[in-house]
């Protein structure tokens, strides 16, 4: 028989058969009997250890299944489990909700509580609870499921290592559940078409519509399955595929002036400003081009190479203003150099420029078309037909070939001229034609399957912020699908609890490497047309102290 230890100053805590009823058993309504306790039992919570002595009850109908004689439960711990539920709660909330490695937060809860715990437990906690999640949220998705009568079914896969099987995450737009996450070696047509009849199966309830990425492979699976059903092709991937083409040639541009800006002298020897007195004169100026060729995109409005074309001649604008000043005869010298320097990168530059943009035009009107959420499937579709109508005059003329079906896809690449990225885009409306419009006609349906390209980055920022980045791909194709499924729970102390005591099936156990820590990077900001980074006024004060001495 254990003996409370002397450290625990609390009183001891002993649970008892609790019922309105009295001692009944709730399976037949014979009577209950106590038989015994365990003597006690340390439970380790966030105040502080407490000594529980729990008391064991039979049912005396020996056909019963509650014979044999079974414990009245401490409500604030697991059996068999020493931490209380509300140290697992916390665990829980620290790896899941705040993506907090084992190691870190065995450290958190003894400088926030003061609870020693192994980072062996607190890794057997987490993977308790991934089985725990997933059993919890199974039922849960099962009965929305079954309520809504259907499913609107959005399927995509990702590939995390080269050469390595792809995470497939089946799910459901109506009540945005995951209803199932498959690690495939490949996706073929026919084995796509078995996990659509096996998630039917599954919920009990038809698949009335699907949205895709337009693969090859998912367009075949789907006629297989039902031929019938509407089949949306995510419109994010059709206008990326647009946007690809003039993102080659605004990439290279890009590529090119940044290149070509950190071989100038001042930004390469800006590292010498401490033993060289020209080059911390120019020092503002370096840091200044950095920020120009610091620029970041959105692919669909705005370019990076475009900014960065537009950031060099603002600061050749403003560097103009100080060739009126009295230099002395190297700081002149100087300048004329970077300025001379600058304006024939942008001579050179300037017909890939105006390509780029006699290009942004078209993809913002075609994006404008596709955007009108209102109109009804054969009104879009008239007015992309104008669009592609409008780039068949222009090849005709070119005397170019113009006609979808002839065309043959080619490379992006930046070497591609605009009448050749003009034959592009129509093979692309004609080879989207068939699945892009359904969304229009189909309330239910969405225009895009973003929702599952931000699972899946929701899922790889957790690794990532666990494991550090050259570990995610093995541990993102390992956890990812079971992950996936955990991302919406709610993650209360309460609901956590409530999952918690759900399930008590642990997962096998799977080893993670550790968190590597990421190197700080120095942000620099690239919209210097629009804020002043100071950088100009610092130059000048510099040029006036040099004209002072």
């Amino acid at each position: 028989m254990p003996a409370k230890p002397s450290e625990i100053k609390k009183a001891t805590i002993h649970t008892y058969w609790d019922s309105k009823e009295g001692l009944i058993c709730p399976l037949c309504s014979s009577q209950l009997r106590h038989e015994f306790n365990n003597g006690g039992k340390k439970i380790i919570t966030l105040k502080g250890p407490v000594w529980v002595v729990t008391n064991y009850y039979s049912c005396i109908n020996p056909k019963c299944e509650m014979h044999q004689a079974f414990p009245a439960a401490y409500h604030s711990a697991m059996q068999r489990k020493r931490f209380s539920l509300e140290v697992w709660a916390k665990v829980i909330q620290h790896h899941f909700k705040h993506h907090i490695n084992y190691s870190t937060t065995v450290e958190l809860m003894w400088d926030d509580w003061e609870v020693s715990i192994s980072r062996n437990t607190v890794r057997s906690i987490c993977e308790f609870f991934e089985m725990a999640g997933k059993q919890y949220t199974d039922k849960k998705v099962l009965k929305e499921v079954q309520s809504s009568g259907r499913i609107i079914l959005s399927l995509d896969g990702a590939q995390p290592v080269k050469n390595e099987p792809s995470l497939w995450v089946f799910s459901d737009r109506l009540t945005g559940n995951v209803l199932l996450a498959r690690n495939l070696e490949s996706a073929p047509a026919f084995a796509l078409c078995a996990i659509f009849r096996e998630i039917e199966m599954l919920y009990g309830v038809p698949i009335v519509a699907i949205i895709s990425d337009k693969q090859k492979n998912i367009v075949n699976g789907v006629k297989q399955f039902k031929p019938d059903i509407p089949h949306a092709y995510c419109q994010y991937h059709f206008l990326n595929h647009l946007a690809e083409l003039i993102a080659s040639k605004d990439s290279h541009l890009k590529k090119t002036l940044r290149k070509s800006v950190r071989q100038l002298s001042i930004v390469y020897n800006s590292k010498y400003t401490d033993s060289n007195e020209l080059y911390k004169l120019f020092r503002p100026i370096s840091e200044e081009l950095k920020c120009a060729i610091s620029t970041r995109g959105d692919r669909f409005d705005v370019f990076p190479g475009i900014e960065t074309y537009a950031n060099l001649e603002y600061v050749v604008s403003r560097l103009e203003q100080f060739e009126e000043m009295k230099l002395t005869p190297k700081v002149s010298s100087t300048l004329n150099a970077l300025l001379a320097a600058l304006k024939n990168l942008l001579k050179a530059n300037r017909h890939l420029r105006e390509e780029i943009t006699s290009l942004i035009p078209d993809f913002q009107q075609i994006s404008k078309i596709l955007a009108k959420r209102g109109n009804k499937s054969f009104q879009i579709e008239k007015e992309v037909k104008k669009w592609v109508y409008k780039l068949q005059n222009r090849l005709k003329r070119r005397k170019l070939e113009y006609i979808p079906q002839i065309i043959k896809w080619r490379q992006h690449s930046f070497k591609l001229s605009c009448e050749e990225i003009w034959q592009q885009w129509i093979r692309l409306v004609n080879s989207y034609s068939e699945g892009l419009y359904e969304a229009y006609d189909v309330e239910e349906l969405d225009f895009t399957n973003n929702a599952k390209e931000h699972l899946f980055h929701r899922s790889k920022h957790h690794f990532k912020a666990l494991l550090g980045r050259e570990n995610v791909a093995k541990a993102f194709l390992n956890h990812g699908g079971l992950h996936v499924q955990l991302l919406d729970i709610d993650f209360t102390k309460k609901n956590v609890t409530s999952v918690l005591l759900a399930c008590e099936t642990p997962l096998i156990e799977a080893r993670r490497k550790e968190f590597n820590a990421q190197y700080a990077t120095v942000k620099r900001t690239w919209r210097i047309r629009e804020k002043d980074t100071g950088n100009f006024t610092q130059f000048k004060n510099n040029l006036t102290q040099l004209e002072w001495t």
